[in-house]
C-alpha cells in the first residue's frame, strides 16, 4: 500500500463525519482497496451482498466504475450504485495525482425505503439466498435516508476533507519508496519481460497510477525506464564481465541478439561490440 496515514487523526476525523451526517465513510487507495473506514463495518443489505462472491464483484465494479468517473473528471461524484443506493466519491491529490478517494454511501433519496428493499431483494434473488426478507421494517430501517439537498451538503463536507488531510499531512503518498519498488522490480525481472499488469500488481497499484507517477517521478514513461535500466545493466556487463554479447542480451532480457544490438545502438550511439572495445581491458 502506498498511502501512509495518520491513521488515528483520520479515524477521529472519519469519526466527526459519521457523528454530523449519520454516514459510514471510507478512504480507499488508489487501486480501489478500502484503507480506513467509519464505521469499520458496513450496513446490514451492503454487509449481505459483500458476503456473497457474486454480489462482491459487483460492487467492486461499481465502485471501480465510480473511481474511474471521478479520475476523468478530477471533481466529486454523486451516483447511484449496482444496487441502486446513493454514494458520493471525491478524489484525493497530491501534487498534481490523485493517490485516493473518500467514499460515502450506503443511503438513498427515495423515502419508500420499503419498496427500495423489495427491489433490492428482488434483482439479487438469484445471486443469494440470505437476503433479508424485504417486508420487514427493521431491512428498510437499516437504509440511510437523506433529502437530495442533504446528500449535497454532505458530498460538500467530503469534498472539503481531501483538502483538509493533504494540508494537516494526513495522507500522503511515499514517492520515493515507489522509485525504490519499481528499481528493485525491474532488477529482480531483468532477465524476463517486464509487464506493466505484473508490475501494478507488485506494486498494488492501478496501470493509470503507475504510467502517470513513471512519468511525474521518473521523468519518462514505463516502457522508456525499463529500457534505460537494461541498457545500465548490459554497459556493466560488457565491461565487467567476459560475457558474450549474447549472454548480456539474455542477462538483460533481450531474447533476440539482433533486435538486443539495435536497442544499444540506438540508445547508446555505438554497438554493443564497439562499446566493449571502447572500454579496454578489465
Amino acid at each position: 500500500m502506498l498511502l501512509q496515514l495518520d491513521f488515528e487523526q483520520v479515524r477521529d476525523l472519519l469519526r466527526a463525519f459519521h457523528t454530523l451526517t449519520g454516514l459510514r465513510i471510507v478512504i480507499f487507495d488508489d487501486a480501489c482497496r478500502e484503507v480506513i473506514a467509519w464505521p469499520a463495518a458496513h450496513g446490514p443489505l451492503c454487509a449481505c451482498l459483500k458476503s456473497h462472491a457474486a454480489t462482491r464483484e459487483l460492487c467492486q465494479l461499481s465502485d471501480e466504475a465510480a473511481f474511474e468517473r471521478c479520475r476523468k473528471t478530477g471533481k466529486l461524484t454523486i451516483y447511484h450504485c449496482h444496487a441502486g443506493l446513493v454514494e458520493a466519491t471525491a478524489p484525493i491529490y497530491d501534487r498534481g495525482l490523485i493517490i485516493g478517494y473518500f467514499m460515502f454511501g450506503q443511503l438513498t433519496d427515495r423515502q419508500d425505503r420499503i419498496a427500495l428493499v423489495r427491489e433490492f431483494c428482488g434483482n439479487f434473488a438469484q445471486l443469494s439466498d440470505a437476503l433479508p426478507d424485504p417486508a420487514t421494517a427493521e431491512a428498510a430501517a437499516s437504509i440511510q435516508y437523506r433529502s437530495l439537498a442533504e446528500i449535497r451538503a454532505a458530498a460538500k463536507i467530503l469534498e472539503a476533507l481531501t483538502s483538509y488531510v493533504l494540508l494537516h499531512h494526513l495522507v500522503t503518498v511515499r514517492h520515493e519508496h515507489l522509485v525504490k519498488q519499481i528499481d528493485q522490480y525491474v532488477d529482480e525481472n531483468m532477465t524476463g519481460p517486464i509487464a506493466a499488469a505484473d508490475l501494478c500488481r507488485a506494486l498494488g497499484i492501478g496501470r493509470t497510477r503507475l504510467y502517470e507517477l513513471t512519468r511525474q517521478y521518473l521523468g519518462m514513461g514505463l516502457a522508456a525506464y525499463v529500457t534505460l535500466k537494461r541498457m545500465d545493466q548490459a554497459r556493466q556487463l560488457l565491461t565487467g564481465t567476459n560475457l558474450t554479447i549474447g549472454q548480456v542480451a539474455a542477462r538483460t532480457g533481450f531474447d533476440d541478439y539482433t533486435y538486443f544490438s539495435k536497442v544499444f545502438r540506438k540508445t547508446q550511439g555505438v554497438s554493443p561490440r564497439e562499446y566493449r572495445q571502447a572500454a579496454g581491458p578489465g
